[in-house]
């Protein structure tokens, strides 16, 4: 089974409205939902277990990587269908969401990836959250 439907899309919007979305295109539904899980992926997977995460099913799935993959999901359907006049506020806010979690100002509550650090082939140390950048440069009149 699937991590996300689009039968549970209708929490985004009515059932009618999804079906007018998605037309007769139902294995384009489940690209877009591969592609955004593939994005989530992307950004959170450095630090966080992603495998893990989209094997559960059911009540066990993480209530707001859930919420913001619907947001993906169906930003990208109406963009499909209408492009260009669409309010792009939720996208934003799981994007933005995804990017605070990937740079580490915000946590999130996902099981961490883990490391083998002993040898023995079974991972028993969090990875280490490593921040790179440098002290915010002032300039100066010199």
């Amino acid at each position: 089974m699937a991590f996300l439907t689009k039968d549970e899309l209708i929490t985004e919007a009515p059932k009618s409205f999804i079906d007018i979305l998605v037309g007769t295109e139902q294995p384009m539904v489940d690209e877009v939902i591969n592609d955004m899980i593939d994005l989530i992926k992307t950004n959170i997977g450095a630090y966080y277990d992603t495998d893990l995460i989209f094997s559960k099913q059911g009540e066990a799935r993480s209530r707001t990587v859930l919420n913001y993959l619907k947001d993906l999901v169906f930003y990208k359907l109406q963009k499909r269908r209408k492009p260009g006049v669409l309010d792009p506020s939720d996208y934003d806010e799981a994007m933005k969401w995804l990017e605070e979690v990937s740079t580490g100002k915000r946590k999130a509550d996902l099981p961490p990836k883990k490391i083998d650090t002993d040898g023995d082939g079974i991972p028993d140390k969090n990875v280490p959250f490593m921040k790179l950048g440098s002290n915010k440069s002032y300039p100066n009149g010199w």
